[in-house]
């Protein structure tokens, strides 16, 4: 009896050790994991049941004006490249360098996700001497032919209708420029949703003097592209975040409104001004032709004409004219709306105080915002549930072969320590013998 209880306290005594070596560990980060996984959960619910609270009002806000004056600063810097255009050596390499020299990178999305594409500022360069005849023009494309030079003495000779940059400019003294309005042709819904979008320019033009005098004016097209990233990315409620394409559908989006009311970029780029197939203007939404032009995507937006639909519009553009800044919230068809609205401060020749370039606006459906997050925390709460119940299964499974392997091991352990005590317990017994 004695032996039997040594012989089964052994084995239990094994059986337990590896017991405590092997399962318990496991048990007991298998409890952790579980509620790490709840914990993780219970934290990401909380960080995406969000509403549109003072604190991320005033987030928005300030995000509104850190793009306002990022766009007067860009505007800025174009200030000092067409000065460097104006005594540039008039020749085609300093125009061809002039333009592969000056890139910025450009959002788009691929296979691999959103990436930074680097793209020239500008479209063209050019020379025209002080008749309007253009003598030399550098393009991304390279130089073009003298037949295809314009004589822009004429307005009616425009690449975009009608252009009078090179009349403006020549009236100039010496280190002023002009810059244009943004040109281009008008994309309508149904191109929209096949894929092509907005490419419009703005034109910058400086008069260039010489011994002689006034000898002809210098003309670049900036690439609108560039001024259109600012905006055109951003989702207000995502800090910090940008996003290939954005749905104005889901009213959670950036625009900009120029000094004249006109919507000049937009995540919906049918409601920007452009030029028809026929060099002309396309008509601008009002009361009238609203319901006609907006359900086919073919008139342009200007906010100062957009009353009846948001009163709140030609109310924003009225306050930041004056230069102003701000953001209020209020109701629409049943919907609450917070709006943000900052000045571009922008004075460059032809813009001046206090309209400047124009304004940045955030559009927020705070309602829909809230719909979406709580949409978002049911979507996590499911997942949290499959990985507590995933979790659960792998660590009970492991368990039951960790627990017969215990047992394997405890067992093969135990026969090893007796065949070890055996040769000891025979000597014993061949010495009686003797």
């Amino acid at each position: 009896m004695d032996q039997g209880a040594k012989t089964n306290f052994s084995f239990a005594s094994i059986a337990v050790s590896f017991f405590i070596l092997i399962v318990l560990p496991l048990t007991i980060t298998g409890v952790i994991i579980s509620k790490g996984v709840v914990k993780v959960g219970e934290e990401a619910t909380q960080a995406n049941l969000r509403i549109l609270d003072d604190s991320q009002k005033q987030s928005i806000g300030g995000r509104a004006q850190t793009v306002a004056d990022a766009v007067a600063q860009f505007l800025s810097d174009r200030e000092k490249d067409i000065r460097i255009a104006s005594i540039l050596p008039r020749d085609e390499n300093s125009y061809t360098t002039f333009i592969r020299s000056n890139t910025r990178g450009v959002i788009k999305s691929s296979q691999v996700g959103m990436v930074k594409i680097p793209m020239p500022i500008y479209r063209e360069i050019a020379f025209l001497d002080k008749n309007g005849l253009e003598v030399l023009k550098v393009t991304n494309d390279g130089v073009v032919r003298k037949d295809q030079l314009k004589d822009m003495s004429d307005p009616k000779n425009g690449e975009y209708g009608f252009e009078d940059y090179f009349l403006k400019a020549k009236g100039l003294a010496p280190g002023d420029f002009y810059m244009g309005p943004v040109v281009g042709r008008h994309v309508n819904k149904a191109e929209f949703d096949t894929g092509k979008r907005f490419e419009g320019i703005i034109r910058m033009a400086s008069p260039v003097f010489d011994s002689s005098g006034f000898a002809g004016v210098v003309e670049v097209a900036l690439d609108y592209v560039h001024v259109m990233e600012f905006t055109d990315h951003i989702i207000p409620t995502e800090a910090g975040m940008f996003f290939a394409e954005v749905n104005a559908d889901e009213m959670n989006y950036a625009f900009m409104v120029d000094r004249d009311g006109n919507v000049i970029s937009h995540p919906s780029d049918f409601v920007i001004a452009g030029l028809d197939d026929q060099m002309n203007p396309v008509p601008v939404m009002n009361q009238g032709n609203y319901d006609t032009l907006s359900k086919a995507g073919t008139g342009a937006m200007n906010v100062r004409e957009m009353g009846f639909v948001d009163e709140n519009l030609p109310r924003i553009d009225s306050l930041a004219s004056d230069g102003k800044s701000g953001s209020f919230t209020y109701t629409l068809d049943d919907k609450r709306i917070f709006a943000a609205y900052a000045h571009i401060p922008y004075y460059g020749n032809g813009f001046s105080k206090p309209e400047g370039f124009g304004w940045i606006g955030m559009m927020v459906d705070i309602d829909r915002y809230h719909n979406l997050s709580q949409e978002k925390v049911k979507e996590i709460q499911q997942k949290v549930q499959r990985w507590q119940k995933s979790s659960i299964v792998v660590v009970f499974v492991s368990l039951i072969l960790l627990f017969i392997i215990a047992l394997i091991l405890a067992r093969g352990l135990y026969r090893s320590i007796q065949s070890a005590r055996r040769p000891e317990e025979m000597i014993p017994l061949e010495d009686d013998e003797d």
